[in-house]
């Protein structure tokens, strides 16, 4: 546990550097005198477009070196600090002496540290200025924050591989740029890739130890988003705290919303890049609720447009959640956004924002790199034909149930109304005044029709979208407090144009209309609708807006308390109103669950691969053994496939020309990518989670309960039932016992031909390693 507590800092330390310390000194004269709130959202937007510009641009230049990129990044950083007069006049002084002979290296190591020491003070004392009067509100902020580091991080300690089959795809495309080659597997967002990249040069630390822990640590800019976001729409600024509290503690009760939260814990491009469609929303508000301009006004619109830049260049479908959040309050703010002053300047930003992320992409693209097959997966995703995350499939076919039963109803309606119309005819006998008769009946049947049309697509978003996601009780609750919020809203708009003789931008409309509109877009395909983004990738952002819109009654006591004397107790009522929630989901049952990882190996086989890692000489070894531990060792040893080890050794020759093999084999194999929930302490979650997959195809364990199988002499020499990539191949639970059977009899019979070469390395009950030490110039042959 120590050695990943370890990885877990030095990535934390990497992190702060890179996002926010860096950007913070190279840009101070920027950033001088400004707000936390614009300090955080100027980092983490600057900070990722400036790593992606930088690592794709020398890609593109073909000077993609890790020295390169190593002096560029810490060369612009100590040439910013030594700006300073004192800091540079102290240093040179410190080096002169040093060189001179007067000064041991020692000496000067430590007054190094004392300088280091009195930033670290001048920085506590500004910080401490910052949050003067604001010292409980920060501490709850951090206190929430660390909560859900510590949830979201909680699984990584528990199993140490990738919890995602996306991340070890996202593993080899940094890999492609430690090679120096950008879009590797052709064009793709990069942005975060480029990231990892950087801190894997700058800081050494593994790539796979960056994968491992670099999301859940980035989990902390989600919050600090959502957070930004509601203070500032919000009329309390303490409401924020009960949306975040409620977010970290209340449990869900739908597959689609566990693996929406899940994915919080990987380092996925979709996932790194959430925070931004909240930076774009608050600052394009920021930037229509100010009339006149003014250096604040600039501001805002910069960062509205550095915030969709780095959305672009993170992933798309943030950017297109961030095109439904914007205008999902931009609405009710319309005119603003058509004022001659606002547009033009907001279409700029927005030109200006696309091409700041996409001109590697497109550079990329137009010099001959094709583009990733994701973005057509995407596409795939909209017309319905992708099998993995879309529902436009199911969809169609409840709809063509539908449409049967309807179109038999129809017909037998049609018939009755033909034989009337027939009568009616009949007995008037005056076809033009029939004519104009049936005329106003069709509009007024039409009117009806529409009417039907708009309560049957209200009814499907009920059914697909807040019942299946929250259930038949709590989307109740979700429906109640929606026409609340609506009240509220609608009060609160009376209530201003009454004192300001003005229609005001009313956020209680946007939080509540962006709830429903996320809600409508998870519900897509039920409605007929193209399925823009995948249902479940939605969840997260969704599950936020309507914690935010049932916090809407909250906001307006609260409100009405700051006008009150008693206002100045609204701190301490935040801080009792999120330990109340935190007691109350307990006590209730409520409380959040363990979330999951795809699991695909034993914890002993990552250790012992960093073990092998730290004391073998580097590519004077070769792990044999499923995909996995290629990408935890590429940087330092060889890999051989498993069943590419299989294949191979029947052949007539066979040689691995490294000195020592490595040879992994499961004395029970582990069912591939089963979903692992995590156990543990009470006060962190609950075990709950696992039920809500009952009916479905899975393979579910929790805690120390893996799910496996034995291996077996009868096994060896039956045929695989599942051929293909290797993936496919492992996922058969019959495929790995006897892919696992057949290289356990292999290191037998070699053991037995050569048993003073072949030795058990580490074994326990799961899982034996065996090891080969060969002559390099005298090879064995590994044919059977």
């Amino acid at each position: 546990m120590g050695y990943w507590i370890s990885q877990f800092v030095q990535v934390l330390i990497g992190y702060i550097f890179l996002m926010y310390l860096w950007p913070s000194v190279v840009f101070r004269k920027k950033l001088y005198g400004k707000s936390l709130t614009f300090r955080f959202a100027f980092c983490t937007t600057v900070s990722i477009l400036l790593v992606n510009t930088m690592v794709l641009a020398l890609g593109l230049l073909h000077i993609l070196k890790a020295g390169v990129v190593f002096v560029i990044f810490y060369g612009i950083f100590a040439i910013s600090v030594l700006k300073k007069k004192e800091l540079r006049t102290g240093f040179l002084a410190q080096i002169r002496t040093f060189f001179s002979g007067t000064l041991g290296w020692k000496t000067l190591l430590l007054r190094l540290i004392d300088t280091v020491k009195n930033i670290g003070t001048v920085s506590l004392k500004w910080l401490n200025r910052k949050t003067k009067g604001k010292k409980i509100e920060y501490s709850v902020l951090a206190v929430l924050i660390i909560f859900g580091v510590i949830y979201f991080s909680y699984g990584a300690f528990q199993c140490h591989s990738y919890g995602w089959g996306d991340m070890y795809v996202h593993h080899a495309w940094i890999y492609g740029l430690k090679e120096g080659n950008i879009f590797s597997e052709g064009v793709y967002p990069e942005a975060m890739h480029c990231f990892v990249y950087c801190m894997n040069v700058m800081f050494g630390i593994p790539v796979y130890s960056c994968l491992l822990f670099l999301g859940e640590i980035h989990a902390s800019a989600f919050l600090v988003a959502v957070y930004c976001l509601f203070r500032e729409v919000m009329k309390s600024k303490y409401t924020v705290y009960f949306i975040l509290a409620a977010f970290l503690t209340v449990d869900v009760v739908c597959v689609d919303e566990i693996y929406g939260i899940s994915r919080l814990q990987y380092t996925i491009p979709q996932e790194f890049g959430l925070y931004t469609q909240f930076l774009c929303v608050m600052y394009l508000i920021r930037f229509m609720r100010k009339k006149q301009d003014s250096k604040e006004k600039r501001d805002d619109l910069f960062l509205f447009m550095m915030s969709l830049a780095a959305s672009l260049a993170i992933h798309f479908y943030v950017t297109i959640m961030a095109f439904f959040l914007c205008g999902s309050f931009a609405v009710f703010g319309i005119t603003k956004i058509f004022q001659k002053k606002n547009f033009g300047r907001l279409l700029a930003a927005v030109i200006a924002g696309v091409i700041i992320s996409t001109m590697p992409m497109v550079l990329a693209f137009v010099s001959g790199t094709p583009l990733q097959g994701s973005l057509n997966w995407g596409m795939n995703i909209i017309n319905g034909t992708d099998t993995k995350e879309g529902r436009t499939q199911v969809a169609q076919s409840i709809t063509d149930e539908s449409n049967m039963e309807e179109a038999a109803q129809n017909l037998i309606d049609n018939n009755g109304e033909t034989q009337q119309n027939q009568l009616q005819m009949s007995s008037d006998g005056d076809a033009a005044g029939q004519n104009g008769n049936a005329v106003q009946v069709q509009k007024k049947v039409s009117l009806q029709e529409r009417l039907k049309k708009i309560i049957d697509d209200v009814k499907l978003v009920y059914k697909y979208g807040y019942a299946q996601l929250y259930g038949s009780s709590r989307a109740v609750w979700l429906l109640r407090f929606t026409l609340i919020a609506l009240v509220l809203g609608v009060l609160n708009t009376i209530v201003s144009f009454i004192r300001f003789r003005k229609v005001p931008f009313e956020m209680y409309w946007g939080i509540t209309f962006a709830s429903v509109v996320f809600m409508v877009l998870y519900a897509a395909p039920f409605l007929g609708l193209p399925e823009i983004i995948a249902g479940a990738r939605l969840c997260l952002t969704e599950q936020v807006l309507l914690l935010a819109m049932m916090a809407i009654p909250v906001d307006q006591l609260l409100f009405l308390l700051g006008k009150t004397k008693a206002g100045s107790l609204a701190p301490y009522v935040s801080v009792l109103g999120v330990a109340a929630i935190y007691a109350g989901t307990n006590y209730f049952g409520v409380f959040h669950g363990y979330l999951y990882y795809e699991l695909t190996r034993y914890n002993s086989a990552v250790e012992l691969t960093n073990s092998i890692i730290d004391e073998y000489p580097q590519y004077m070894y070769t792990i044999i053994s499923t995909t996995e531990e290629m990408y935890q060792a590429i940087e330092s040893g060889r890999h051989e496939e498993l069943l590419d080890f299989y294949y191979k050794s029947k052949q007539e020759q066979y040689y691995i020309p490294t000195e020592y093999l490595f040879f992994y084999v499961e004395k029970e194999p582990i069912y591939y990518a089963q979903y692992h929930f995590f156990s543990g302490p009470s006060w962190l979650a609950q075990s709950k989670y696992t039920k809500y997959y009952e009916y479905s195809n899975a393979v579910l364990s929790q805690g120390d309960d893996i799910k496996n199988e034995k291996i077996s002499e009868k096994l060896v020499g039956e045929p695989l039932a599942v051929i293909g990539k290797a993936s496919d191949a492992y996922s058969n639970i019959k495929n790995r016992q006897i892919i696992e059977s057949e290289i356990n009899d292999w290191c037998m019979n070699f053991k037995s031909c050569f048993p003073n070469e072949m030795k058990t390395y580490y074994e326990d009950e799961n899982f034996v390693c065996y090891v080969i030490k060969q002559n390099p110039d005298r090879l064995y042959d590994l044919s059977n």
